[in-house]
């Protein structure tokens, strides 16, 4: 979910439970009561997000996954200067939800540093507390605690608890010598017993985690005060004076000045007018409803299912897949172009073949981003693709990944725009990191320069020589008297025939020789010794034949085992750079050769070019 999402569920949820236990209160429970009602309030606005994780998503329809992906051409490598730049795209404002996200953070970091600077005071408070004596330990043994605290002293401020290791009750020194201080600390070593130094810092987690509802702090505010007033009616029934403990009260309130907040159950509570109500519900008495905590039961037994539907919606909730594609980021932050949709030169056959997506040269390691709502239909390693994840996004849209050098999502998941994918790689056939990307809509492939709306990258350049070649159009007969002048050759037309008019080395000749008649013996003819390529072979472009801008050409000789595995490569090329990355042959798979009875055999010096060309 986004975090626009979080936030309207996380208020509106806060706000209903803070709405249903002030609807209780009206029903005049026990202070004991009104502070289960409460904790209860606490744990329900929590519940939806702790048990979001545990829960199973919600089923979404996802689009069936296309047939098995062909196989891919090894990606073209151009020159960083044959650029032009890209046309301009719309526009792009902040990521809203990113902004958004970001500013909850901030709050969180907030509220943590204002944690600490409490804590840093408490410390500074109990550093200056002097040791006093007060005879306690009558009170100990009748509220049966483990470990009796220590009294402390402290300047001035509200008395309290703190220490969880080894307890202390802190007191001003004005009520430290007065009849009140008996009050004060029968109220602190109830506080103890009851566990509070422990239960309060969990309880006002509701408002610390949810800072931006003002119900949720509602739920904070009424916590503290409960708490005191639970502590309040026990102190009294041990006490047995409610007159002088509430004069206890008021002293304490009289001689605490504003002091700055600490991470402590302070005897007086900082919100104004706590003092008049706590007074009030120890000075009367108010008849309380017996059916009270039937309703409340009934009440929290309806609210917990509510709870967990709401983390589902959490946990399966997202963006909806409308009938019209929204894509609203871009696929990546910055690349370069170089191959586009449609007809294209295959780098190693030479053929015209179509090329279903567009190629963006990146470096390895930088994101790949969802650029639209959709759900992960296949996350899994192709022979030609690499790794590839699949997106069902809306109006029968399939958007394919590939390339990638790792995964981070998996089919089923649900992914909002800007959700990061997986990284740049080169994990299929590819002589470089890039992003395969392709579109498919009704069966068909879709050029995904042409789909409104989609940015394939926030900065981006063009190669020269990126765009797909156009159809060829039927030849029309030679004219004679035609003086257009032919097509001129491209760089690895001249580079393969300067390789062709070279005279071959004698070892090459000698081996072409021994070869044809190896495979005369084993009844080949020619036509059987021209390689049919199962798997492309994903030369590598070297560091330094890049960086000098070369290009190069090479036939590769090998033997190919009955298994269609190359074997005993030699490579002669123009320039030797390229020698040992051509005779390689890394990937590289072929149909067995098979003799006349159809029997997959061993040949003998099959000839295969690999090209090497910056265009």
């Amino acid at each position: 979910m986004s975090a626009l999402g979080l936030l309207l569920v996380a208020l509106m949820w806060s706000g209903a439970v803070w709405a249903g236990s002030a609807l209780l209160m009206r029903l005049g429970p026990s202070p004991r009561l009104a502070r289960s009602i409460w904790r209860a309030a606490a744990g329900l606005t929590l519940l939806p997000f702790l048990a979001a994780p545990l829960l199973p998503a919600l089923p979404v329809t996802a689009a069936a996954p296309l047939p098995d992906v062909p196989a891919l051409e090894p990606l073209f490598i151009q020159p960083g200067d044959a650029l032009t730049a890209a046309p301009a795209t719309a526009l792009n404002l902040p990521d809203a939800a990113g902004l958004l996200a970001a500013l909850l953070v901030l709050g969180w970091v907030v509220r943590f540093g204002l944690w600490l600077i409490s804590q840093a005071r408490l410390q500074a408070l109990k550093s200056r507390a002097l040791p006093a004596r007060r005879p306690i330990g009558h009170w100990a043994d009748v509220l049966d605690l483990r470990q009796t605290p220590d009294i402390r002293v402290i300047p001035a401020g509200a008395p309290f608890l703190a220490g969880i290791a080894r307890p202390a009750i802190f007191v001003p020194a004005a009520l430290i010598e007065t009849p009140a201080a008996r009050d004060i600390l029968v109220h602190e070593m109830v506080h103890l017993k009851q566990g509070d130094l422990i239960t309060r810092p969990l309880e006002r987690l509701v408002a610390d985690i949810f800072w931006f509802s003002p119900f949720a702090w509602g739920i904070r505010s009424a916590l503290d005060y409960w708490r005191e007033a639970v502590v309040d009616e026990k102190a009294v029934a041990l006490t047995g004076d409610p007159i002088a403990y509430a004069r206890a009260l008021t002293r304490a309130a009289r001689l605490a000045r504003p002091a700055v907040s600490l991470p402590v159950a302070a005897f007086i509570l900082k919100r104004e007018g706590t003092l008049k109500m706590r007074l009030n519900l120890l000075l009367t008495d108010k008849p309380r409803s017996r059916r009270l905590g039937a309703a409340t039961a009934i009440l929290l037994a309806c609210a917990a299912p509510l709870a967990i539907a709401q983390g589902l919606l959490i946990k399966g909730a997202a963006p909806t897949l409308s009938a019209s594609l929204d894509y609203s980021h871009p696929v990546l932050d910055k690349a370069k172009l170089t191959s586009s949709f449609g007809e294209r030169k295959h780098p190693v056959t030479g053929e015209l073949k179509l090329h279903r997506g567009v190629d963006l040269a990146e470096e390895e390691g930088k994101p790949v981003y969802a650029p639209v709502a959709a759900s992960v239909t296949r996350a899994e390693f192709s022979e030609g693709y690499g790794n590839f994840v699949e997106l069902a996004a809306a109006a029968g849209t399939t958007l394919r990944f590939a390339q990638m050098k790792d995964m981070q999502v998996k089919p089923g998941d649900i992914v909002a725009p800007g959700a990061v994918l997986g990284t740049i790689g080169q994990t299929g056939q590819a002589t470089g990191p890039h992003l395969h990307l392709e579109v498919w809509r009704g069966g068909e492939a879709l050029d995904p320069e042409s789909e409104k709306g989609l940015v394939l990258a926030e900065t981006l350049r063009v190669m020269n020589g990126a765009r797909p070649l156009a159809p060829l159009a039927p030849s029309a007969p030679a004219s004679p008297a035609s003086d257009a002048p032919p097509a001129p050759p491209t760089p690895c037309d001249k580079l393969g025939k300067a390789l062709a008019d070279q005279p071959a080395p004698p070892d090459w000749t000698a081996r072409l020789e021994a070869s044809r008649l190896a495979n005369k013996a084993a009844g080949l003819s020619a036509g059987n010794l021209i390689p049919v390529t199962v798997t492309y072979p994903i030369p590598v472009y070297t560091a330094e034949a890049a960086a000098k801008g070369i290009s190069g050409y090479c036939d590769v000789m090998f033997d190919l085992g009955a298994d269609g595995k190359p074997a005993n490569a030699i490579a002669r090329c123009t320039n030797a750079l390229f020698e040992a990355s051509a005779r390689d042959l890394p990937g590289a798979r072929f149909q067995p050769v098979r003799n006349a009875e159809g029997k997959a055999i061993e040949a003998k010096g099959l000839l295969y070019p690999i090209s090497f060309c910056i265009e």
